[in-house]
């Protein structure tokens, strides 16, 4: 019996899933309003002079800026770069007067934008509703979400608020701990992390949608803070295919965020696990053995 292997790079996230270091199973989705401007925030690792901003697959039609550049524009497009916390780069993309065509998946990042050194995929939805500013980032009912406090300076005393902070009942957590929790809603300071502090809520409802503060001092009077918006919507009924972007061997894709950490950090595991389906013995007399891999699918035939 003659065997014939046949390996396929998956690029389909709702394919593959998991956290192979190829293919990211969680890709940060941003809402804005049409006729709005949104910024997003890609951090990444500062590799390389070429900053990047595509759409699709980033092919060369795909490239809506690239420079050598700290800041550049095209269009209703414009990207600038700027150093962040803890050795991390911040690629700063901007939408202006978005309309419903903006809708769909992105890339930002340092690098070739075929093979990129450092980057970050997300995904845009433009919506008709109103009193939406700038983008939000959504997510789903049922989703846990951590999100980092981006750009602040370090003090003893960490909180986390609701709203624009300024009433006792906005204030989540208060504490001069490294960590602490007050029923969904927690607060943990990692020290040499990407962005030190991070706040977490689980089992996300459309309530939680608003905007966040979390930074350092006191919630009334902060020394050093960082605002967050989110938006929280019904799960999907359908399932679809949540990635048209090729992917690469390397990467450092860190959550694009407005700096927030959803984001699953890529990093390449050793021995991708075999999932999926697996049929022997066909009716004509050939067997066939389809495995899915993290990051292969291997089709045997004999």
């Amino acid at each position: 019996m003659n065997i014939h292997r046949v390996l396929f790079f998956c690029f389909f996230s709702a394919l593959c899933g998991g956290n192979t270091g190829l293919v990211s199973a969680k890709v940060n989705i941003y809402t804005g309003a049409e006729g709005e401007t949104g910024t997003i925030n890609c951090n990444v690792s500062p590799s390389g002079s070429r900053k990047f901003f595509c759409k699709n697959e980033c092919k060369a039609e795909d490239i809506l800026v690239k420079t050598d550049d700290v800041r550049a524009q095209s269009g209703r497009y414009s990207i600038e770069y700027r150093d962040g916390s803890s050795g991390r780069g911040i690629v700063s993309v901007t939408i202006t007067n978005l309309t419903k065509s903006d809708s769909g998946r992105y890339r930002c990042g340092l690098g070739g934008t075929s093979v990129p050194e450092s980057f970050s995929d997300f995904e845009v939805r433009v919506s008709d509703a109103t009193g939406i500013s700038g983008f939000l980032h959504t997510y789903t009912e049922g989703e846990n979400v951590t999100l980092g406090c981006s750009d602040t300076v370090y003090g003893r005393q960490k909180f986390f608020c609701k709203g624009e902070c300024k009433k006792e009942e906005d204030i989540i957590i208060d504490t001069d701990g490294n960590r602490a929790q007050s029923g969904r809603y927690s607060i943990k300071y990692d020290a040499g992390s990407v962005f030190g502090l991070y706040v977490s809520i689980t089992q996300v409802t459309k309530s939680d949608s608003g905007q966040y503060r979390c930074g350092y001092g006191r919630a009334l009077s902060p020394d050093s803070y960082r605002k967050l918006q989110i938006m929280v919507i019904d799960v999907p009924t359908t399932l679809k295919p949540t990635s048209t972007l090729p992917v690469f061997l390397t990467s450092d894709p860190s959550v694009s965020t407005p700096t927030q950490i959803s984001q699953t950090d890529q990093q390449q595991t050793g021995t991708a696990s075999p999932r999926g389906l697996q049929t022997r013995g066909n009716s004509d007399g050939t067997n066939m053995e389809v495995t899915f891999f993290n990051s292969l699918i291997t089709l045997t035939v004999g």
